[in-house]
């Protein structure tokens, strides 16, 4: 057997380029292939494919083989792989033990994006033998049996571009159940608000579609806009609506039957989406159309029938199983009823069922579903009379939260029954203590006597579907009047001859109903008026933003906000909007898919979905114990009862090819993306941070370059391995980022009370945040409370990001980070949202469980485009994801990819620097064609200018920019905390030797700066980072390498003086011994006449603080420094602290220049309580004065607008003068409040003593501290 060591030259061929033949109207295509596979020494036991190998599902050493090439647009029948050669191979049996697959196995896919149609091939290459040997492809053949479409014509662009509702009064009602309603003068008067005196009743329309669901395949025919039902009127010949006048019709209720020709069967389509279909009621100038009366079949019967198939159906929506499991998020469509545990294992429906009048020559017709729950095999007995029906259920490991939470058992027989009231019951008999089980729906069609009530009834029989002619028997008829309802939109009324109605099928199921015109018919709800509205005008837009009412302010200022800003033509629909013109005003997905879809039919340009609103598994609001979050409705997987196949997402709404929309299959056509909130000031926050992000000068920063890495241990490097192979690839492929990499397995592991933490990787991450990064990528486990089991980032830590200028663009390929769609829980990624003053601007992440290697690959493909540009334009967050997606389909990633959602502004682009930055000049040297040299204390000066894309240097740039130095690549070594973390040796720019600011002038730049002594000696390739902004509304990045870093300098630097430091905490203002809050801010300002050395390279030569004496935590600020603009021996550090205890603090700074000189420096400061949280130090200076004076104190509400107010009072208690003033402190000192020593009236004061009070509010913060009354005296 072939060892795996081997490494062989990839070969792919096409034996054939497209083989085909045919057989009558399906075609099959051959393709042929040839591979070579090789070991990749870092992960044990590969088998990869050198190209179009892909990572398996199953297990990161194996490969699977992906092609993609032009096609027809086609339906497939079958693909199949024939083998013609292979070979037997080695593997380690952990690796052998995931190799379940006894076939190779395949999937192939027709993908269409935008009108290209693909035909995607998956091959699973390697299988298990029958005698337990794994066996590979070396060459095979792949055989696709396709067959022609027929696609209709859905919503083409010569639809409808005038809505039904945009013009006229339109009054809109709803209905629950199929069947003739009835409207009179009384409904229209006192329920509608009609003026009934000004309404011709010809003019009276009835607007509506069909009842159920909207269809979720884009290719099954449904209603453009509204269609007009033919109503009865009854007197409306004289042209007025008398008192004894009424409107009949037929319409759909939200649930409806269905004929299923394949099955000969009835299929009940439960509406999971809305509990009512919507009908409009429409007054305008025309004629509304009327029911029509047929004429009598004088063909004498095929057949005569007494009978019609009676359908009954049981479905008691009442639970989502993963919903109610504290281990899963709620998902799917499925809801199941009553609940059998405990001793609650038998119910009887007998009530539920009517058997009066059936026909015992008939067998019954019996569908039932049930899900059991058991760690044994359980059963399920139907009893209906005497006829039992058992069925086994399966075992589930109740143990694994992971593992199917129930399984499902189907009856579905037909039998004859004697009872004449048969009992109905369903049992399911205990078998271990926690057996537990759920009924989905009991359905029972029977044959039932034609006997007519005196209500309404609606009748069918398939036994007359395809005679010619056929005649239906009724008894106790009494004039009732029978509609053929088989469109239900064109009711004609049917001759009773003698007890009869004779018809012709035409070879279809033919649907009546029998009703009484005076009494028995239903009343409908109304709803009232509704403004005209006309959203199928719609035509040019490119963003399509779809936003529940609660949120509409916020909805139209983005929307106002994309017009001005990227002057993108945008259009704003209300939900309600949106579903009265796509699905009769249903709350159905597809109405919004619907909408997306007509538009990309009429225009090419439209790219954005913007769903405004959250969206909940929990349609109807059925779980009274969660909160009704179903603002903006989010599309759920078929599954309900397996946590990794069941699912929301998205995806469903860019699904738009005219063979898509089943199953999630297909590619995005546009980019979606959702703002999930749930309150107008959850919407605001949203707004203002994606305004923020976009328009504010506050925003431009060298954040802007950095790209965070965050990877989980264990799992035998996994999750390590995947996310440095991106961050190597993210090097070769776009190297304007600056890498910053939070690897777990590099940091000491300490054990806790709880698990073991890793409290330097959460700190490293709140570091990064706290400096900004353009985006935050993380591989690994994780959850709801946060990442990896160590909990490296929490949601408490989330929710203290303060990084509003630096908002980041988060992309977790972990577990259920972003569950928006279950409202008993707010998911990690939603916080990362919500939080108004930092956290993500946007976030790529996974709804629900995911698989690691499928992880790898779609993170890869996001990252491949996440930083490129395109036509020199940043590209947008919905391109990202929904590219990247597309990149990988196949039924093997497919899942896994649709788990993955965009919660942002899809049209929002990521905030990449606009220009470009050149170097021209290093000590002088041309830098394009000179590779020079930069030793340890020598003094460089760097020159060049800001440009566009072709190397033109843009003369208008005016502003500062930002150069960091790096030192050669660091090469680090992780510590293998874990026996499933071996170490891993990986590298990064991570020492600074430099970073500064200096002033672009038209366009030009140069800095200099002293290399510190303490670099690595060792020559080699050193990096640039320049970031540029004319701090207003544009900016600039670029990158530099074409120098060498080593050795020493030969000049000789005199320096025995450490450098200059003022210590502060929060601002400059503040004093020693004064006032924070738990979360403070070190400042520290430091200069030296050859600069400060941030190079990290020597032992103890850091820029440090610690606190209160903790030497075994030392705080290492080398990242932190920033030189001052075009001084490079002068600069700053900024430093967060967080959760200090309440109490009192020191801290003491030390910090080295270039030459190896120190200075250490100390601060004292004080955390209040919140009960003693009263100002602090308050005083006047001077005091005593005589012309004015200056009011001073210490608070803890930094970062806030702050209500002054100062009270002046003379000894006796009366107040002379109040001063306001309202101001934002961005630290915790106010030392700024004047006064001119007169009263509120402008009159000079006596001298003397006076007394005064300090008050502070934040409405923000809604706290309020005062001061003590204090003396002042007025000379």
């Amino acid at each position: 057997m072939k060892k795996l060591k081997s490494v062989i030259l990839f070969t792919f061929i096409y034996l054939s380029s497209l083989l085909s033949f045919s057989l009558y109207s399906q075609s099959t295509d051959v393709m042929e292939y040839s591979m070579t596979w090789y070991a990749d020494d870092s992960v044990p036991g590969s088998m990869f494919i050198k190209r179009y190998g892909i990572p398996s599902t199953v297990h990161p050493a194996l490969h699977l083989f992906q092609d993609v090439r032009s096609y027809a647009r086609k339906r497939i029948v079958s693909a199949r792989i024939v083998p013609i050669q292979t070979e037997m191979v080695e593997v380690n049996e952990k690796i052998k033990s995931v190799i379940l697959n006894k076939e190779f196995l395949i999937s192939a896919d027709i993908s269409e994006i935008r009108g290209q149609v693909n035909l995607i091939t998956t091959v699973n290459p390697v299988r298990i033998t029958s005698d337990q040997k794994v066996e590979r492809l070396l060459r095979y053949r792949v055989e696709v049996t396709t067959e022609n479409l027929v696609t209709p014509n859905l919503r083409n662009p010569e639809s409808t571009f005038t809505s039904v509702l945009s013009s006229g009064d339109i009054y809109k009602i709803s209905v629950e159940k199929s069947g003739v309603y009835k409207i009179d003068r009384t409904f229209l008067e006192m329920k509608l608000g009609i003026d009934v005196s000004k309404i011709n009743p010809k003019k009276i329309k009835v607007y509506g579609t069909r009842g159920g669901r909207v269809p979720e395949a884009n290719n099954v025919d449904r209603t453009d806009d509204l269609a007009e039902l033919n109503i009865f009127v009854s007197g409306e010949n004289d042209g007025n609506f008398d008192a004894g006048d009424y409107v009949l019709f037929y319409a759909e209720g939200a649930d409806v039957w269905k004929y299923s020709e394949s099955g000969n069967s009835f299929v009940f389509d439960k509406n999971i989406y809305d509990n009512n279909n919507y009908l409009y009621l429409k007054i305008d100038n025309q004629d509304g159309m009327r029911v029509r009366k047929s004429t009598n079949v004088s063909e004498q019967p095929e057949i005569q029938l007494s009978y019609y198939d009676m359908l009954q159906r049981l479905e008691d929506d009442k639970y989502n199983l993963l919903g109610t499991f504290t281990g899963t998020e709620g998902t799917g469509k499925d809801w199941y009823g009553d609940f059998f545990n405990g001793s609650t294992r038998e119910k009887v429906y007998t009530s539920r069922f009517d058997f009066s009048n059936f026909n015992p020559l008939v067998p019954v017709e019996v569908d039932m579903i049930f899900a059991g729950r058991s760690r044994v095999t359980s059963n399920v007995t139907l009893s209906i009379g005497s006829k039992n029906i058992s069925k086994s259920i399966s075992n589930v490991n109740v143990l694994n939260a992971e593992s199917l939470y129930a399984r499902k058992s189907a009856i579905k027989e037909s039998f004859l029954i004697s009872d004449v009231n048969p009992v109905v019951k369903v049992s399911y008999p205990a078998v271990s203590a926690d057996s537990e089980g759920w009924l989905d729906y009991l359905q029972i069609v029977f044959n039932r006597e034609l006997t007519l009530n005196s209500s309404q009834m609606s009748f069918r029989n398939r036994a007359a579907k395809n005679a010619s002619v056929v005649g239906f028997n009724f008894k106790n008829y009494s004039n009732q009047v029978v509609w053929n309802i088989t469109n239900p939109f064109e009711p004609v009324e049917v001759p009773v001859v003698g007890n009869k109605i004779t018809f012709k099928p035409n070879g279809q199921i033919t649907e009546f109903i029998s009703h009484n015109n005076l009494s028995g018919a239903f009343e409908p709800v109304a709803l009232g008026k509704i403004p005209n509205q006309n959203l199928h005008a719609m035509n040019n837009e490119q963003l399509i933003i779809v936003y529940h009412p609660a949120f509409k302010s916020e909805a139209l200022r983005l929307a106002d906000h994309r017009r001005q800003v990227t002057g993108m033509k945008v259009i704003a629909a209300e939900t309600n909007e949106v579903y009265n013109e796509f699905s009769g005003g249903k709350a159905d997905p597809g109405a919004i898919r619907d909408m997306a879809k007509l538009l990309l039919q009429r225009n090419p340009e439209f790219r954005y979905l913007l769903l405004f609103g959250d969206g909940s598994y929990d349609y109807k609001g059925l779980v009274k114990e969660i909160p009704a979050e179903n603002f903006v409705p989010v599309y759920e997987t078929d599954e309900s009862l397996d946590p990794i196949d069941g699912f929301p997402s998205d995806d469903f709404y860019g699904l738009l090819g005219p063979d898509e929309g089943v199953n999630l299959v297909g590619g995005l056509d546009i980019y979606v993306g959702r703002l999930p909130c749930k309150t107008l000031d959850e919407a605001k926050i949203f707004v203002d941070k994606i305004i923020h992000y976009e328009v504010s000068p506050e925003v431009y920063g060298d954040w802007r370059l950095k790209a965070g890495y965050v990877a989980d241990d264990e799992d035998g490097n996994t999750h390590l391995r995947d996310m440095d192979e991106i961050a190597r690839s993210d090097e070769n492929r776009h190297p304007l980022y600056n890498q910053q990499k939070v690897y777990a397995d590099a940091f000491t592991q300490v054990s806790t009370p709880g698990e073991n933490r890793y409290p330097e990787a959460n700190k490293s991450i709140k570091d990064n945040i706290f400096k900004g990064q353009l985006t935050l990528t993380y591989l690994g486990h994780g959850g709801p409370l946060g990442w990896a089991q160590e909990r490296i980032l929490t949601v408490p830590e989330i929710q203290a990001w303060t990084n509003i200028n630096s908002l980041t663009v988060m992309v977790t390929a972990t577990c259920s980070f972003a569950a928006y769609d279950d409202p008993s829980v707010v998911s990690p990624a939603e916080y990362a949202m919500l939080n108004p003053k930092g956290g993500a601007i946007a976030l790529m992440s996974t709804t629900r469980a995911v698989y690691t290697n499928s992880n790898k690959l779609l993170t890869d493909g996001v990252h491949d485009l996440m930083y490129k540009k395109i036509n020199g334009k940043a590209p947008t967050l919905g391109y990202i994801l929904a590219e990247g997606k597309n990149k990988y389909q196949g039924e093997f990633f497919r899942v896994n990819s649709r788990k993955f959602a965009l919660l942002g502004d899809p049209s929002l682009a990521i905030a990449m620097p606009k220009h470009n930055i050149y170097t021209s000049k290093v000590n002088g040297k041309d830098a394009t064609s000179v590779t020079d040299t930069i030793n340890a204390l020598e003094k460089v000066t760097i020159e060049g200018f800001v440009g566009n894309e072709n190397g033109d240097i843009i003369s208008g740039f005016n502003g500062t920019i930002y150069p960091t130095i790096y030192d050669k690549r660091s090469t680090l070594q992780t510590l293998s905390n874990d026996s499933g973390s071996p170490k891993f040796t990986y590298t990064m720019y991570k020492n600074i030797i430099f970073k500064g600011a200096a002033t672009v002038k038209d366009g030009r730049w140069s800095f200099s700066f002293w290399v510190p002594k303490n670099i690595n000696y060792t020559y080699g390739n050193g990096k640039i980072s320049y970031y540029a902004t004319d701090g207003q509304s544009t900016d600039a990045g670029g990158v530099f390498t074409n120098f060498i870093i080593g050795g020493t300098s030969r000049q000789l630097v005199s320096d025995d003086q450490g450098p200059q430091m003022d210590i502060f905490m929060n601002n400059e203002s503040f004093v020693s011994g004064g006032m924070t809050n738990a979360d403070p801010v070190l400042l520290l300002q430091l200069s030296d006449d050859f600069g400060i050395n941030v190079t990290g390279n020597a032992v103890g030569q850091d820029i440090t603080a610690i606190l209160d004496g903790d030497n075994q935590n030392i705080y290492i600020l080398n990242d932190f420094y920033e030189a001052q603009k075009d001084d490079f021996t002068k600069g700053k550090v900024r430093f967060p602290l967080n959760n200090l205890e309440k109490g009192s603090h020191f801290l003491v700074a030390k910090a080295w220049d270039i030459s190896g000189n120190s200075t250490e420096r100390r601060v004292d400061f004080l955390v209040a309580e919140d009960k003693d949280a009263k100002l602090k130090h308050v005083l006047n200076y001077p005091n005593p004065f005589t012309t004015s004076t200056i009011f001073q104190f210490e608070h803890d509400l930094a970062n806030t607008e702050l209500e002054i107010v100062v009270n002046i009072y003379t000894i006796t208690g009366k107040l002379i003068k109040s001063i306001g003033q309202t101001k934002y402190s961005s630290g915790f000192r106010v030392n700024d409040i004047g006064w001119n020593g007169r009263d509120d009236f402008e009159s000079g004061l006596a001298r003397g003593i006076y007394l005064y009070k300090i008050r502070v509010h934040s409405k923000e913060l809604n706290l309020t501290r005062e001061s003590g009354y204090e003396k002042l005296i007025k000379l």
